[in-house]
């Protein structure tokens, strides 16, 4: 028998107690592998505990601690590293809170942060690059352009004020009336090493949806004008794009 067999097998007995011991091992082994299958767990759960200090801190820890282990006995570390070991938590929060939907989007926010701190390092046009990059547009150039944003930015709708329960657990605030008067969106991206995050208006967020699907500036100066007036559309598209290249959202024109 090779040591990787011995290995693997051993890994095995650690990741689930419902894996039968090898028929030449000692059944006295498995009270020492209990040990180290308890150490083992109680590691990744405070990992989670790390990873999701709100939502930890929000919903308690007894609640966090048996979400934790549901999680990770439906989705077990498959990474080299625990960094990984939070995808997918907001989702198991998800299943386990339907009636609160604050703890899933407080969990996805939390987990979106550092995902964004973790992205890949693209650098973002500046205010200073953007007229240099447009010198020579005429309107035909302004009506097809499209952008390509960097990979630390995130969106996705929100029906809880998840952002402001999070700024309120860190400063120590009062806690905000969870629940939106209206469905809205929230982005979170990284400035510098920093992650950010912020909610859109409507308008900023049906733009940034179609931006993002490869729609042209055009496209979008349409959208926002309707059958309104096309001049002020063209300055509300100019001003939200004003707005991302500040943030440092768009890494490339095209």
């Amino acid at each position: 028998m090779s040591l990787l067999t011995l290995q693997r097998d051993l890994l095995a007995q650690l990741l689930s107690d419902d894996v039968p011991l090898r028929p030449e091992w000692d059944a006295r082994l498995d009270k020492g592998l209990a040990v180290y299958r308890n150490a083992y767990r109680a590691r990744l759960v405070a990992c989670l505990r790390e990873m999701f200090d709100k939502s930890w801190s929000w919903i308690g820890d007894e609640s966090f601690d048996a979400a934790a282990c549901h999680h990770l006995i439906l989705n077990p570390p498959h990474s080299w590293t625990l960094d990984d070991i939070g995808e997918g938590f907001s989702d198991t929060l998800a299943s386990l809170f339907p009636n609160d939907p604050e703890v899933e989007e407080l969990a996805w926010l939390e987990w979106t942060m550092q995902r964004a701190f973790c992205a890949t390092d693209v650098p973002a046009i500046s205010a200073s690059d953007f007229p240099v990059l447009t010198a020579d547009y005429d309107e035909g150039d302004w009506t097809a352009m499209r952008l390509a944003f960097v990979p630390s930015l995130f969106v996705r709708p929100i029906r809880t004020a998840c952002g402001e329960l999070w700024n309120a657990m860190t400063h120590e605030q009062p806690v905000p009336a969870l629940m939106l008067e209206q469905p809205a969106s929230l982005i979170v991206w990284r400035e510098g090493m920093t992650p950010c995050f912020r909610v859109l208006a409507h308008d900023e967020s049906l733009a940034l949806t179609m931006m993002q699907c490869g729609e042209s500036f055009g496209a979008l100066c349409e959208m926002l004008a309707g059958d309104a007036d096309p001049q002020g559309a063209i300055a509300t598209a100019g001003s939200i794009l004003g707005r991302w290249i500040a943030e440092g959202l768009i890494a490339e024109i095209q």
